[in-house]
């Protein structure tokens, strides 16, 4: 018996929904990636319209990790579910993003077209979809971008850009806006010149937006699913003039894909 799903999404509210066409009578159940003598967690309450199944997750005792999606016909015999779904929906994403949540899960598909379930445990942060570096002699960076797993912030006060001189005592305080749960900013990068230690190669500066209420989220692309973007997105530097010898400054993503700025000598090593 092989069951195929041609869709497999999880919508913002843990529903995981299957296209599987004429797979029979069945039920669906999850397992621990790997344990293949492991038991069965059943998915309880599917509802199926004709070849589409929707199976409620919330709730689901799922440790942080990857489970086997499984096929379990009326003799109780379990099967992977296969799918040809490669789990990318941008759209999805963002609507999940939207809603405050502990646990993220993700429909994925392995090397070998079988349908895994990853469960991460997740903390609130601000997701950038937008960075706008300056244009030559500007000197600030503009983001903007969404707040992600957190629930709705304070309607009262103003929420603030905080960026953080990595090991030093620097802080540099920017106005920032918030229209729902959409951000806005412009990062200055004067600071980061005028407060650039020459005894340090690299200057960094982490990128936080304090909300009304005092939270504080870092900045960080995840939505994406692009992996290693300090190595495969490069944004271009404007030169400022510090306390002394002119500064490159640039935005950068970390290798945890968090935002930040980057100051260096002008000449020196980027």
């Amino acid at each position: 018996m092989d069951v195929q799903a041609d869709l497999t999404r999880i919508d913002a509210a843990d529903v995981l929904e299957l296209r599987v066409g004429d797979a029979g009578g069945g039920a669906l159940a999850l397992r621990r990636h790997g344990q293949s003598d492991g038991g069965l967690l059943p998915v309880e309450r599917v509802v199926r319209a004709g070849g589409s199944l929707k199976a409620p997750l919330e709730g689901l005792p799922l440790d942080d990790g990857e489970w086997d999606v499984l096929w379990v016909d009326g003799d109780g015999r379990a099967v992977p579910v296969d799918t040809t779904d490669t789990g990318v929906h941008l759209s999805d994403r963002a609507a999940y993003l939207r809603r405050p949540r502990r646990r993220e899960l993700r429909a994925v598909r392995d090397a070998e077209g079988r349908l895994l379930l990853r469960a991460t445990t997740v903390e609130p942060y601000a997701e950038v979809d937008w960075v706008e570096p300056p244009s030559p002699g500007g000197d600030t960076v503009a983001v903007r971008g969404v707040l992600a797993y957190t629930p709705d912030p304070e309607r009262e006060g103003a929420p603030t850009l905080v960026a953080r001189q990595r090991g030093l005592d620097g802080v540099v305080e920017a106005p920032a806006d918030l229209d729902g749960r959409a951000f806005s900013c412009a990062v200055p990068l004067e600071p980061a010149a005028l407060l650039f230690r020459p005894e340090r190669p690299h200057n960094e500066w982490d990128l936080w937006l304090r909300l009304p209420g005092g939270a504080e989220l870092r900045l960080a692309a995840h939505a994406d699913d692009i992996a290693d973007k300090k190595r495969k997105i490069v944004f271009p530097p404007t030169v400022l003039t510090g306390g002394g010898a002119p500064v490159r400054v640039r935005p950068y993503f970390t290798a945890k894909n968090e935002l930040s700025l980057l100051a260096v000598a002008d000449g020196g090593t980027k």
